[in-house]
């Protein structure tokens, strides 16, 4: 299934952080997927980005895990 990871584990009281990589979909409606499996999680801030642009340069990436999650 699509959402395997979600069915497997209970993400109850934790913070879900959707990503994804795209050719020009989006988030589509992932993120409403996943508030449905994980309503009581909390879900942060997203992140989407064209897979081509991350192929050879994961810097956009990079940049994102610093500032906007201070990982």
């Amino acid at each position: 299934g699509r959402f395997t990871f979600l069915d497997t584990y209970d993400l109850s009281g934790k913070t879900v952080i959707p990503f994804v990589t795209h050719e020009g979909s989006k988030f589509g409606n992932c993120v409403n997927d996943v508030k449905a499996m994980c309503p009581n999680s909390t879900i942060a801030d997203k992140f989407a980005i064209y897979g081509h642009e991350v192929r050879d340069d994961k810097s956009a990436v990079k940049k994102w895990l610093e500032e906007e999650l201070k990982l």
